[in-house]
């Protein structure tokens, strides 16, 4: 369980020093929220309020998650995990991480889904949690970006557009993201939901 402390004080300002007492860390190592609240049923006034998470706190209910998940699955993970303002990039390795990936990662996302949700039902705070097994979902990643800048590439050459299959909202955000370092190459999406495709557009100079 990922414990939450609740503390208040008349000013906002005296609120992160007294979390950081109460605590006895510094700020770098909380997520916090800030809220203004009333008190008092006749004469209303003003307080403040700080809901704080210990960052050490999150990471052990993740570790722990993973332990039961590797005893469930009988099989020895070995778990790092690394944080970068609110996203949380936990890396697994294992004697076999085909397992853990599954076919075309699905049981790696299965893992990223379920932790997700436990992770939000114990904190209140937007976190980002992603898994990776033994950097495959980089590794995959970078592939991805391979094949689509030599797409680009050859739009550029030919100057004729070339409609992708549809993909998934993270797939066409790197290929957007992507868009930009090439010149005369645009992009933009087309459909719904699961038929959502992009389209690699050449655009003369003007």
């Amino acid at each position: 369980m990922i414990e939450k402390y609740v503390l208040e004080a008349k000013t906002e300002e005296e609120l992160l020093p007294l979390a950081e007492e109460k605590l006895n860390t510094k700020e770098e190592n909380l997520f916090y929220q800030i809220k203004e609240i009333e008190s008092g049923k006749l004469f209303k006034s003003k307080k403040y309020q700080i809901e704080v998470y210990k960052k050490d706190d999150v990471v052990q209910y993740i570790k722990n998650y993973i332990k039961e998940l590797s005893q469930t699955m009988d099989l020895p993970i070995q778990t790092e995990i690394s944080i970068e303002d609110t996203n949380f990039q936990i890396q697994l390795y294992s004697e076999n991480n085909a397992i853990l990936i599954g076919k075309e990662g699905r049981t790696m996302n299965a893992i990223q889904t379920m932790l997700k949700q436990a992770v939000q039902n114990q904190i209140d705070y937007p976190l980002h949690i992603h898994v990776d097994v033994s950097n495959y979902r980089a590794k995959q990643e970078h592939n991805f970006e391979y094949e689509i800048k030599k797409l680009m590439k050859e739009v550029q050459k030919t100057k004729i557009d070339m409609k992708l299959e549809p993909m998934n909202s993270y797939q066409r955000r790197i290929i957007h993201n992507l868009a930009p370092k090439f010149t005369n190459i645009t992009t933009f999406s087309t459909g719904e939901g699961k038929e959502r495709y992009i389209t690699i557009h050449y655009e003369e100079e003007k």
